[in-house]
């Protein structure tokens, strides 16, 4: 189920402290969106999605957080593409030497079973970014996200082992 608020008094500072808390309580997500209300008030609306099991405890949590009086709560129903993940060998060859990783990749496929989208996983790239950090090797996390879902890409199409070359 999806769990609405609205909230116009509560400082920016708090969201994050929030949300995480959101999600260890039970929430499976939490988008918070900015809004102008009547009288162009400026309000926060927190979108929550939650099960059943896990709803009395995120509700009070939110309540004892943002002062809430009512939560709506709407019926929703998800709808679960088919996709594959795959731990992909990745392959970083950056002065002179070769750093080497695993990293999991999702492939979302169509009702033909055929890969129409992948997505490198943010953890690993980011685990992969800090230890080629440590080697003095810099790559922003987005381009080597980029550069990895490329070459991801390729092995649909060539069938081989991701390398990447960095000179």
């Amino acid at each position: 189920m999806l769990l609405m608020i609205t909230v116009d008094d509560l400082p920016a500072e708090g969201l994050p402290y929030i949300i995480e808390k959101t999600i260890e309580t039970g929430a499976k997500n939490v988008h918070v969106l900015n809004a102008i209300t009547k009288k162009g008030r400026m309000e926060y609306i927190f979108l929550v999605d939650v099960n059943k099991k896990s709803f009395e405890d995120v509700s009070s949590l939110l309540a004892l957080e943002l002062g809430t009086l009512g939560i709506k709560t709407l019926s929703t129903e998800h709808t679960m593409l088919p996709f594959e993940i795959i731990s992909r060998n990745v392959t970083i060859k950056a002065k002179n030497e070769q750093y080497e990783s695993k990293v999991q990749v999702k492939y979302l496929k169509n009702k033909d079973n055929q890969i129409i989208s992948l997505k490198a996983e943010y953890e690993d790239i980011k685990t992969m970014a800090n230890n080629l950090e440590d080697h003095g090797i810099i790559i922003p996390l987005s381009k080597l996200k980029t550069l990895i879902e490329a070459e991801a890409y390729k092995k649909i199409l060539f069938d081989k082992e991701i390398v990447i070359k960095v000179d």
